[in-house]
């Protein structure tokens, strides 16, 4: 098989745009939403805050990605920071990872 033919193989269809690595925009039900590429589970409806629709994230400590982070932000900011990951519900693929202020004033 050439080059040109494994391309051709892989095109999506029409109503489907790749978000990147691990999503794709696809139409469910007659709206648009963003869809996992490796399970084809719907994640989340599409939009500028599909993040906060996920009913998979994991909220922690900063740490828990690893030593190179520390968990004491209050060091160099005035808020208190969380790891947040936002995972696909049907394989648990990662889709985001995100050290961002904690909600509500709410430490990890």
């Amino acid at each position: 098989m050439s080059k040109a033919d494994t391309n051709t193989a892989h095109q999506m269809p029409a109503d489907e745009q790749t978000v990147d690595d691990n999503l794709v925009q696809r139409l469910v039900d007659g709206s648009p939403h963003y869809v996992c590429r490796h399970c084809d589970t719907p994640v989340a409806p599409a939009g500028a805050d599909w993040r906060h629709r996920l009913t998979k994230v994991f909220e922690g400590a900063p740490s828990t990605a690893g030593p190179h982070l520390n968990d004491n932000a209050r060091h160099y900011l005035d808020v208190d920071v969380v790891l947040r990951q936002g995972f696909c519900p049907g394989c648990f693929t990662a889709l985001f990872t995100e050290t961002v202020p904690a909600r509500n004033g709410e430490t990890p």
